[in-house]
């Protein structure tokens, strides 16, 4: 899952910032279905042309470099009968550009270039994190999803509604086409407080206040296509695939404090079974997010 933060003070500056993003759902003595995910992540506020209309219209461009790893539940076992889940690696690269149209909603675009399998670097991440870090054996990575280079063309649409002092509800919309998935979904929240915590794929800009928040919400998705989970449309090269369920439902809980130039958010997702043959109901994991915020001067 994608946290970017950009927070803007003053019209006289723009923005930059460095953030670490990390999923896990060992934090609750788990590793199985989406097991973790890393991203590292830079953004910046554009300078605006002073001949353009939109001069006012704060405009940003954010990259990201991320890994996502996927196992099955019973993750010592090289029986393909046994798995619920394949075992898969992504790695990306993701460029985004962002506009703010008004304080109370913002879109943005962009496009997401990887590889999946073992050129995903995931088998080799996820063991040496196990035998150097926890001391436990190496997961067998046992039909792991094929090799391939994908892209993946994304938008989304963020709005917020203010119902009172520190009382918000905010949206996301949000679209993928591309390779490895095929989805569609939204999300809605409410926020509380003066840090508003930013879920999967956080808007960028909803908050430009220092201070602490909560934050509860529900996210649905229709995927029409899972590359983790069913491998190629175009190909039956995968040697494991499991059906896909279509729907997925996830619960958002989360907590962020901003003070001087540091972000720290903690959110807790809870989401339904990615595939028809888990016997788990749903699958928790929780995110940190630790962002790094630098001013520089744009003009007087």
């Amino acid at each position: 899952m994608v946290f970017i933060f950009i927070i803007t003070s003053k019209a006289v500056y723009a923005q930059e910032y460095f953030n670490l993003n990390i999923d896990n759902d060992l934090y609750f003595k788990l590793d199985r279905y989406y097991s973790s995910g890393i991203f590292l992540q830079y953004g910046k506020q554009l300078q605006p042309k002073e001949a353009s209309s939109e001069i006012d219209i704060k405009k940003f461009l954010l990259w990201e470099l991320g890994q996502e790893l996927y196992t099955p539940n019973d993750r010592y076992t090289s029986d393909t009968n046994l798995f619920d889940y394949p075992y898969g690696g992504w790695s990306f690269l993701k460029l985004t550009f962002q506009k703010e149209h008004s304080l109370n909603k913002q879109t943005q675009w962009g496009i997401q270039l990887g590889v999946t399998g073992s050129a995903s670097g995931a088998k080799w991440m996820q063991n040496n994190y196990h035998r150097l870090i926890l001391g436990l054996p190496k997961l067998v990575w046992t039909d792991e999803i094929p090799d391939a280079f994908h892209v993946n063309f994304f938008t989304d649409s963020y709005k917020r509604w203010n119902l009172r002092q520190k009382v918000a509800l905010q949206s996301h919309v949000f679209t993928t086409i591309g390779t490895q998935n095929v989805s569609a979904g939204g999300a809605l929240g409410l926020a509380l407080g003066e840090q508003t915590v930013l879920t999967k794929q956080g808007n960028v800009l909803i908050d430009n206040q220092q201070g602490e928040g909560v934050y509860f919400g529900l996210r649905l998705q229709f995927i029409a296509h899972d590359y983790m989970l069913s491998g190629s449309f175009f190909n039956d090269n995968a040697r494991f695939t499991v059906p896909v369920n279509r729907l997925r439902a996830t619960i958002e809980a989360g907590y962020a404090v901003h003070k001087n130039n540091w972000r720290l958010a903690l959110i807790y997702f809870n989401r339904s079974p990615d595939n028809k043959t888990q016997p788990q109901k749903g699958h928790h994991y929780l995110n940190i997010t630790i962002s790094r915020f630098f001013d520089t001067v744009v003009s007087k």
